[in-house]
């Protein structure tokens, strides 16, 4: 198994370093030239057997997130210092990120004191996705902030009236849609 990293100016190999990992180059054809210009070797095309360290990457190791600064390779030999503080501050932007997203997510997560409405991912009538509308009411605690309680009170006013149009023009394309029903029973549609 290969073992040597093909950044230039890089003498890593699998020997002399058994804690770092060796990665594949992307076969992904957008990712694999992203690839190839950050490692920017003139005239190489790599094979199957060539492989990247993980020093190349500012967490130390290779992300599939393509959010993520690690999704390409940046630190290099070629990489002005500059450079180096720009991708180490954008990872931990990305870091920060994700972690705000996870605790999002737990918010959502119903725990066993309070009463929550599962979401799922149905669709009303028009076909329109209702999983939004289920995860903003399995929130439980209130905003303290005045300002963001009257913009939710203001958008569940706004939520329960769209609610109620959609109810009355569901029950108008009832009264107006051609089906055997609407026929049965009256003469006066077939004579026309």
């Amino acid at each position: 198994m290969p073992g040597i990293c093909c950044a230039v100016g890089c003498d890593n190999s699998r020997q002399r370093n058994p804690g770092l990992q060796f990665v594949s180059i992307p076969k992904d054809l957008d990712r694999r030239n992203k690839w190839l210009a950050a490692i920017r070797r003139d005239h190489w095309q790599p094979t199957s057997n060539s492989r990247l360290c993980s020093q190349h990457f500012v967490s130390g190791r290779k992300n599939d997130n393509p959010m993520s600064p690690d999704y390409i390779p940046s630190l290099f030999a070629h990489t002005s210092a500059g450079q180096r503080q720009r991708s180490i501050y954008a990872t931990s932007r990305f870091e920060h990120t994700q972690q705000m997203k996870r605790k999002r997510t737990e918010t959502l997560v119903p725990d066993s004191d309070h009463e929550t409405v599962a979401p799922s991912s149905t669709s009303d009538a028009t076909g329109l996705d209702i999983t939004l509308v289920e995860q903003v009411e399995c929130i439980v605690e209130p905003c303290s902030n005045a300002a963001c309680q009257a913009t939710v009170k203001a958008l569940t006013n706004e939520c329960a009236r769209l609610r109620a149009e959609v109810n009355c023009l569901k029950d108008k394309v009832n009264v107006l849609s051609f089906n055997e029903e609407a026929f049965k029973g009256n003469d006066e549609w077939y004579r026309n």
